[in-house]
């Protein structure tokens, strides 16, 4: 067995360590939920991307997430994970808990909302408010300079 082999089988053997040691739920795809499905898309059609929405409500439904576990449940590769989960720390949306490895290797990442879902939507609505009064602006500013043009 090559070395990328063993590395796969490493991580799922510590990610079920992890499981059973912190109480992590076991994978369930969320993409079946009815409300899931419309907190994706509701954040999506406010701006939000793809898989940080999909991740913000897979944090939600399933907890404490480890990389694997995200992208088993939220279907998306890893780079993907990784994207999500920096807009959403840049968001003070997630927070991060290092756990070190048992042995050899990266110590393991757990990620988990910081919040309720209620306080964890909030930066999006506020990002979305701050769209709405820029395009007034410029809507008002257009419709100014058309009016003195039109003079």
């Amino acid at each position: 067995m090559n070395l990328a082999g063993r590395k796969l089988i490493y991580e799922e053997r510590y990610v079920m360590f992890m499981q059973a040691e912190n109480r992590i739920p076991e994978l369930h795809d969320f993409t079946n939920t009815k409300l899931s499905q419309q907190l994706v898309s509701q954040l999506i059609k406010l701006g939000v991307q793809n898989y940080t929405a999909k991740c913000l409500a897979c944090l939600h439904i399933h907890g404490p997430s480890t990389s694997i576990m995200l992208q088993k449940n939220c279907q998306i590769r890893q780079p993907d994970v990784s994207v999500a989960i920096a807009e959403l720390r840049r968001l003070n949306v997630v927070k991060l808990d290092s756990s070190a490895a048992s042995g050899r290797g990266r110590p393991s990442h757990i990620y988990q909302l910081a919040g309720t879902l209620n306080e964890c939507i909030i930066p999006f609505i506020e990002d979305a408010q701050n769209n709405i009064t820029h395009i007034i602006s410029v809507i008002n500013t257009l419709e100014q300079l058309a009016k003195k043009m039109s003079d």
